[in-house]
Order: C-alpha cells, then sequence, then structure tokens
C-alpha cells in the first residue's frame, strides 16, 4: 500500500508510533532517526531508517535461513511480515540507498513504480546496493523486495500489452511485484501467470490457466540472488503456487471497479498477498468532498477504517477473501493497533519500526531483525 496515497488516513495514527520510538531511541541514548523510526513515503527520497537492533524476547540468536526470500519463510513459519518504503527519489544515489535499506528494520522494501518514477536503471542499482549491503541480521542475503507497479489490472488486453513490464521488474533481481487496482480477474491471470513466470512445464505446481513469457534473460537478477542462472529459473517462481518458489505477487482491491470481483481476483492461482486500498478506495467512496477540511469527516486512520461502513464493507470482502483463498492479507498498522491487526488476519503490515517490535515480540517470533 502507497505511503504516500495514505498520508491523510494516518495522520494521527503515525504520531502515536513516532513518538512510541522516539522514547526508545532517546531511552537507549542513541540520536533518534529524522523520521522517527518510518521511511519516508517510496517514491519520496532519503535515507530510510536502519534497525534499532532491538529483538523480541523469543528471539533464536543461532537461526539459520533455510530460504532466500526471509518473507516466505515468515509466512511458513505462520508469522506476519512488515514493510517499509525503498526511500528512492529525486537527488538518491539508488544503489548507496540500496546499501543503507540492507539493514532495514524491515523484512520487505517496496519501491514505488505506481507514483514514483519507473526507471529500471535505478531499479538495478538499488538491487546491486542492497546485494552488497547484506546479509540482514536474520542470515538473509537481502530484505525482500518487491516493485509496486504502475501497470494495473485493468482488463486482459490491456494486461497482455504490459506483460514485458513485469518481466523487467523481475530480471532486476526483485522478488515480487504488487499490482494496483486489480479489477479484472483475466487481467491479473495476464500479469500474474504470464509476465511473472517462466515457461517450465516441469515446475511442481497444479495447471494453471496460462503459460509464462519470461525468456532467458536471468543473468543480472541471479547475480542479485548469489546463484546461477539455471539454479535461479528453479527458484524464480510464485508461492504458494509452487512451494520451491521464492517469488511473491500481490493485488490491490481498491477502486468500485474492483469490488465485485474481488473473490475471483485474490482466487487466481500465483497471487499471495491481497489489500483493499483505503487511499484509493477512499477516492471512489468519498470524493473530492471526502478531502475538503470541514466538508466531511476525513476518512479514518487505518486502525478505525472499518467504523465508517463503506470502507468497512470493503475491508472485510478483503479479509473473507483472503481467509477463504490462504491469501496474506495486507494492512496498514502502528503501534497502537499492531496487535489487533495481527489478530484480525493481517500478515503483510505496512509499518513503522515501533509497531514492528510490538508485533514481533507479540506474535513470539524467532527470526532474528
Amino acid at each position: 500500500m502507497n505511503l504516500r496515497k495514505r498520508d491523510f488516513l494516518k495522520a494521527f495514527s503515525g504520531l502515536a508510533a513516532a513518538g512510541t520510538l522516539l522514547g526508545q531511541e532517546r531511552g537507549r541514548g542513541g540520536s533518534a532517526q529524522p523520521a522517527a523510526g518510518r521511511a519516508p513515503a517510496a517514491g519520496r527520497g532519503g535515507p530510510a531508517p536502519v534497525s534499532s537492533g532491538v529483538q523480541p524476547s523469543s528471539v533464536d540468536y543461532n537461526y539459520k535461513p533455510r530460504r532466500l526470500n526471509k518473507v516466505v519463510e515468515l509466512w511458513e513459519d505462520n508469522q506476519p511480515m512488515y514493510y517499509t518504503g525503498a526511500g528512492l527519489g529525486p537527488g538518491v544515489d539508488p544503489y548507496a540507498q540500496g546499501v543503507r535499506m540492507a539493514r532495514t528494520y524491515a523484512d520487505a522494501v517496496t519501491v514505488d513504480f505506481e507514483h514514483g518514477a519507473m526507471d529500471f536503471t535505478q531499479l538495478r542499482e538499488f538491487m546491486r546496493g542492497i546485494r552488497d549491503g547484506g546479509p540482514t541480521r536474520s542470515g538473509h542475503a537481502t530484505p525482500c523486495v518487491f516493485v509496486t507497479s504502475g501497470i494495473i489490472g485493468l482488463d486482459e488486453s490491456y494486461a497482455r500489452a504490459n506483460t514485458w513490464i513485469m518481466t523487467q521488474f523481475l530480471d532486476a533481481g526483485v522478488h515480487g511485484v504488487h499490482i494496483c487496482h486489480a479489477r479484472d480477474p483475466k487481467a491479473i491471470e495476464v500479469l500474474v501467470q504470464e509476465g511473472c513466470r517462466y515457461p517450465f512445464s516441469d515446475y511442481p505446481t497444479p495447471k494453471v490457466a496460462r503459460r509464462g513469457l519470461r525468456g532467458s534473460s536471468a543473468g543480472f537478477a541471479a547475480q542479485i540472488w548469489g546463484m546461477s542462472a539455471a539454479e535461479y529459473c528453479a527458484k524464480a517462481d510464485l508461492w504458494p503456487l509452487n512451494p520451491n518458489g521464492e517469488m511473491i505477487i500481490g493485488v490491490k482491491i481498491e477502486d468500485t471497479f474492483a469490488d465485485p470481483n474481488c473473490d475471483a481476483t485474490i482466487s487466481v492461482p500465483g497471487v499471495a498477498f491481497a489489500e483493499y486500498g483505503p487511499g484509493d478506495h477512499a477516492y471512489w467512496l468519498y470524493g473530492l468532498a471526502g478531502m475538503q477540511p470541514g466538508a466531511r469527516p476525513t476518512p479514518p486512520s487505518p486502525d478505525v477504517a472499518e467504523a465508517r461502513p463503506e470502507m468497512a464493507k470493503v475491508r472485510q470482502a478483503v479479509l473473507d477473501s483472503c481467509k477463504k483463498h490462504n491469501v496474506k492479507f495486507l494492512q496498514g498498522a502502528n503501534a497502537g493497533n499492531v496487535v489487533a491487526m495481527i489478530q484480525q488476519g493481517a500478515m503483510v503490515l505496512e509499518a513503522p519500526e515501533a509497531a514492528a517490535i510490538a508485533g514481533r515480540e507479540f506474535t513470539k517470533r524467532k527470526m532474528p531483525v
């Protein structure tokens, strides 16, 4: 979920989380991060926070990773993942930013190509940096990196004309794609199954509607993943469709055209996580008047989104479909509501460090941060 689009939803809850982490930083005798533990919105640019080093009391200091993608590993252990923005933007050296983000508090980093400049060279330099800055404290080579795509789930013909964009993302070595405005299940089939997969018929997967279109181009991505091209091709498939896959694909059910197809879209084989996009949904549900001061109540922060009946309905529909199809539910969270969000079923949490600390403690996480 794009942080920038939801600033107006998180104004008050973000302050609470920021204050908590600021106090933690001062209590340790260190200097607080300028953004109090939060990365700037993806695409805004600037340094992003490294981990403060706070570990859950349940942490296993002898932990050994068993997968390349730490997010998949967490999900297999029934643990939520926490993500933040990459901090890329004008004037930011993408390689240097990647090196910094290799030590982020988050399990995953999202690169915003929905509203940020879609620059594939920048993305490759960021991935080189995040590789060279690793490994993470958990022993993984890098955090999980996924791209929020400006190519949306509009319809089948549009999707087929744009599968090459999915290939460009993945050839840069990222671990996944987040598809916005997932309106049409056929479009999602195309983008996920054709755009994000190789055509190998001997992958250990159930039969799906479409065959992958990725070509013989694994060189750079394999270098980022630290393996041969053949090893990369074996692992660069979609989890959980392929239990050996190390890539994750998400969808955003975030407008009133997507809502009627919510369940069919989330059930598309290859989809790993989904969200209800309260930022964009507020545009569609409440209009411009919803953003005018004094005209009507401001759309609520994520922890009370369900208090407004229209937003509650779409949120519940996405959450119910995620549970039905074993797809992970994405939710914004802060230190005050993260436990409640986990209890409701959130397994993908856009969260500042204070919230991640609280959530990891609650779920008794063993993987180091």
